[in-house]
């Protein structure tokens, strides 16, 4: 069973990507709507990563690879910062907020292994200033992490919105 269609209606052999898109009118109207409330909160956690990521260096948890641990710190306590400001404010979800967070922590930490090595190898074989490289795992990870994080933390089936349109809205026991 894929871990995001975990208590979805369907059999898992006619769950696909696109059909869910379709089932929840996810169109480029709704994605461009949805990534822009997903920044705007996003710009929020960024500014605490960035802030712990800062603090982190300056203490050097790991002499002598003091991007790569600050990194890999901040990243790890900002997973749970960001999933709990996304479930709160910007998918209103109903989804079971403890299997939402566990599914975030499944997609953050695949994105942390990609993004630690990234960070490892430009600021350390490569020389690129820490913060710039920083900047460029957070630019260029934020796409995939939106869709990701939509589509397997925040199941569109499981909005708010969608279930009050649908009748069939019950109260999340948040």
């Amino acid at each position: 069973m894929y871990p995001w269609s975990v208590g979805l209606n369907r059999q898992r052999s006619d769950l696909t990507l696109f059909q869910r898109m379709q089932d929840n009118d996810w169109n480029r109207s709704v994605m461009l709507s949805e990534f822009l409330r997903f920044n705007a909160f996003g710009f929020f956690n960024s500014v605490f990563a960035w802030v712990l990521y800062e603090l982190l260096y300056r203490l050097e948890l790991w002499p002598g690879h003091a991007a790569v641990a600050a990194w890999g710190v901040s990243c790890a306590i900002g997973m749970i910062e960001s999933h709990y400001v996304h479930y709160r404010f910007t998918f209103d979800s109903t989804f079971p907020y403890g299997r939402s967070l566990y599914r975030a922590i499944v997609v953050y930490a695949g994105q942390l292994l990609v993004t630690t090595t990234v960070t490892f190898v430009l600021v350390e074989k490569y020389f690129i200033h820490h913060r710039l490289v920083w900047l460029l795992n957070t630019c260029l990870f934020g796409v995939l992490n939106f869709l990701l994080i939509r589509w397997i933390a925040f199941p569109p089936e499981h909005d708010v919105a969608r279930a009050a349109s649908l009748g069939s809205f019950e109260q999340p026991n948040r």
